[in-house]
Order: C-alpha cells, then structure tokens, then sequence
C-alpha cells in the first residue's frame, strides 16, 4: 500500500495546464511560453477566437507552430479547440505520426464546418500521449493570396499535461528507504 502511494506521488507533481495566450502579445509567429511549455512560433489575434476578445493561436496558408515542454520532456495531449475560418484543413502532427481535420471531419460527435468552433478530444487517443512536441499547420492546397486560396485557422485552449518520469519515484522511494534506515539505526 505504502509503495503504490509513493509510486503515485510523482505523478501528482506533474500538473495539467491549458494554454489559452491570455498572456500573449498580438503579433505575428512570435515565441511564446505559458504554464512550462513553449510555442516554437505562433501568430495571435483576436478575431475568430472561441471567447470573443481573448486572443488566441492562428495560421495562415502553409505556416506551422510547434508546441513543446520548456527543457524538453513528454506530455499527454488531452484536447483542443480549433476553428478553420476558410475552411481549409489543420494537421496536427506528433512523435506518433499525423492527424488532419477538415471540412465534413467528426469533432466530438459533430461534423466540423467552416468558421465553427470545436473541441477535439484526444483523452482516448494514445498517439496524443506522450509526445515530445505537437506541430499545428495550416495544410492549405492552393496558392498565396487571398479569398479561397489562403487558409486561416484559429487554435486555442491546448489541454496538456506533463509526463512524470519514472524515475523520480524509484528516486524517493530509495531516499525513503535511506530514511528509515538511518532512523532505525538511531533507535537500535
């Protein structure tokens, strides 16, 4: 009992964030950090975002930002919210290979249309878990410009959870049992 107690501590040290760019600049792909993981690049507006006037993450035609723990490490992607604005396709792309969503694609039951929002739920998606980056990109077909050829997604409220090692809880479970040694030496 006491050993899966501590197995668990660990675990519970590594807590969930959700990235929403509350603290973000608007601008054009920037770097961005929030709650220990970073943006490599990301563009942040507030128009077509899913909570009126707070900004959230954008890309145009062919343009990608790449997600990742600050100082490396794994994570588990539990959902997202996205909203292709023109209609054109999103790729989210991880250690475990590539995902697209498109117009007429299933998002929680729903089928995605354009310039609707929608939440995407990778709790029982193993290829969101534990990953080492996530690349969100614009996969556009077409050329530059404007009108049907440019695409335009919106990307926000990024549920994510950092992965413990494992080796932290065989660590404290040997200085615990450095502890009990040392106590017992005393008392004997």
């Amino acid at each position: 009992m006491a050993f899966a107690i501590l197995m668990a501590m660990p675990a519970a040290g590594a807590s969930a964030a959700v990235i929403n760019f509350d603290g973000a600049s608007l601008g054009t792909h920037t770097g961005y950090v929030e709650d220990g993981f970073t943006f490599d690049k990301v563009r942040v507006v507030r128009a077509h975002c899913d909570t009126g006037s707070k900004p959230c993450g954008s890309e145009n035609q062919f343009a990608e930002s790449t997600l990742r723990r600050v100082g490396g490490g794994q994570f588990d992607l539990a959902g997202m919210w996205i909203s292709l604005v023109t209609g054109r396709p999103i790729t989210l792309v991880t250690d475990h290979g590539s995902t697209s969503y498109g117009i007429g694609s299933a998002a929680g039951g729903q089928t995605i249309q354009i310039n609707t929002g929608y939440v995407l739920d990778f709790s029982g998606n193993s290829a969101f878990r534990n990953i080492s980056f996530l690349k969100i990109v614009d996969s556009t077909l077409g050329t530059s410009g404007t009108g049907v050829f440019k695409g335009n997604l919106r990307f926000n409220d990024i549920d994510v959870a950092p992965v413990p090692l494992p080796a932290a809880g065989i660590l404290m479970l040997a200085g615990l049992g450095g502890l009990a040694m040392v106590r017992r030496r005393r008392q004997g």
